[in-house]
């Protein structure tokens, strides 16, 4: 094929004396100079096709590992963390999996769980206000011992799609009283409420309920809308109480080729309760 189209370009070329025309020849040398630049742009842009499906091909073998550490927390907890382990043959490709706990939720540290921890119970309520747009969060903190207890802490994470209502808190365990959270990150991904009480901490005393209240804005019926989180108190050894149940964790997956270079890492956090939610994850190569 390739013989036969250089021979009829110099058919072309050609007059029947067997001189080359000149113009036809100065294309020939155009189109010359065109052919290599060309055949280099074809070659890049299979790599770069061949480098996408390699790319993608590793998010499914990462997403398949985060899946595997997913199911893991959920029926069969790791005994001790940070826990790590490989799968293989995904797609061609060999997964490292770490399981670990989260330690700081935006930014703060998250204390040890007490084996006291049932003296202090939360309870929470989210309803929605079709007219205002908003719902009410009420969270009641009952004091089942009979030791008063100090708040040192409320932290709140909640799904996308909501922001705080500015001056809404009204609450009996902030200090000072009524104040205001900080608000970390963005409605678009989630925000998260920090209540970092100051000295004198509000205190809870034995057998009683406090209440601490506060409106959010955003569209009705978000699933999981009550939130994740934990209030810290102190009382012997009570230290975290937990908001809903659920514990955060964190999974990273990175997905290798035969030549064990890292293709793809997926890093995700989890709620791990009654149910599972993820609360972030992110491609990150």
């Amino acid at each position: 094929m390739l013989k036969a189209v250089i021979e009829k370009i110099s058919y072309i070329i050609k007059r029947q004396d067997g001189v080359a025309l000149p113009s036809v020849l100065a294309m020939f040398a155009v189109g010359s100079l065109l052919i290599v630049p060309s055949i280099n742009y074809v070659a890049t842009n299979l790599n770069a096709g061949m480098m996408a499906e390699e790319e993608f091909k590793g998010i499914l073998a990462a997403d398949a590992g985060v899946e595997d550490a997913l199911w893991k927390i959920k029926n069969d907890t790791p005994a001790s963390l940070p826990y790590s382990y490989q799968i293989t043959d995904i797609n061609g490709l060999s997964v490292d999996i770490i399981i670990d706990e989260v330690d700081t939720i935006a930014g703060e540290p998250i204390g040890q769980t007490g084996d006291h921890s049932n003296w202090l119970s939360v309870n929470v309520t989210a309803t929605y206000d079709d007219v205002s747009g908003n719902y009410t969060y009420t969270m009641s903190l009952i004091n089942n011992h009979t030791k008063t207890m100090k708040i040192d802490k409320i932290i709140i994470d909640f799904p996308p799609n909501v922001d705080h209502v500015s001056g809404s808190t009204s609450s009996n365990v902030t200090q000072p009283l009524n104040n205001e959270p900080s608000v970390v990150g963005s409605s678009a991904t989630g925000i998260t409420l920090v209540w970092d009480n100051d000295v004198p901490h509000p205190t809870i005393s034995g057998g009683e309920t406090e209440y601490h209240c506060f409106k959010l804005s955003g569209p009705p019926d978000i699933e999981g809308i009550e939130g994740h989180g934990f209030v810290e108190a102190q009382s012997e050894d009570v230290e975290t109480v937990w908001i809903m149940e659920a514990v955060p964790y964190s999974i990273e997956a990175k997905a290798r080729d035969d030549s064990d270079s890292v293709v793809v890492i997926i890093r995700a956090g989890v709620w791990a309760g009654s149910d599972l939610e993820i609360s972030c994850w992110q491609v990150i190569r």
